[in-house]
């Protein structure tokens, strides 16, 4: 099965309600159960939903790892750390969380000219058995994506919500 990726922009302002709405609220009586889930309703109500990627999701496990360790591209660690693993956690899908210092470090070096499809492939190979040409050109169009979205953020105030799952 295929992981979506969804982008959204994230007031700071709001991450105490996020992580309150994250939470799955399981009831149950003798003879029934309810389950109450309003995150997506929060986020559609709260955040702003920016371009998704046309692929498997999953892409994005491969190339953050490949940003990092080939490019040093640092987008895996921020001050939100925290709340991105409470969000993985509540939802079991994976959170990262983007902000606007990262954007303005790294926008530039984003740009999909500057990436070969031959050296992405060759990493997809290595780092996971996955060395195929429709996968590297993915990968590519995920950077892509990620770099229109990220350049969405206007402040400190904001961060990109990634969600893979």
């Amino acid at each position: 099965m295929s992981a979506i990726a969804s982008f959204y922009l994230v007031d700071t302002s709001k991450f105490d309600e996020l992580r309150q709405n994250a939470e799955i609220i399981v009831k149950k009586n003798l003879f029934s159960k309810k389950v109450i889930d309003t995150y997506w309703d929060y986020l559609a109500n709260n955040a702003t939903e920016l371009k998704g990627f046309d692929g498997s999701g999953y892409i994005y496990g491969n190339l953050l790892v490949y940003l990092e360790e080939q490019k040093n591209i640092s987008l895996t660690n921020s001050e939100f750390d925290e709340i991105a693993k409470d969000l993985s956690d509540k939802r079991g899908s994976s959170h990262f969380l983007f902000t606007n210092k990262q954007r303005s470090d790294y926008i530039n070096q984003l740009d999909p000219t500057k990436y070969s499809l031959t050296e992405v492939q060759q990493f997809n190979k290595d780092f996971s058995e996955e060395g195929d040409e429709e996968t590297a050109r993915l990968t590519l169009d995920a950077i892509q994506v990620l770099q229109q979205n990220l350049s969405k953020l206007q402040s400190d105030n904001q961060v990109l919500l990634l969600i893979v799952g």
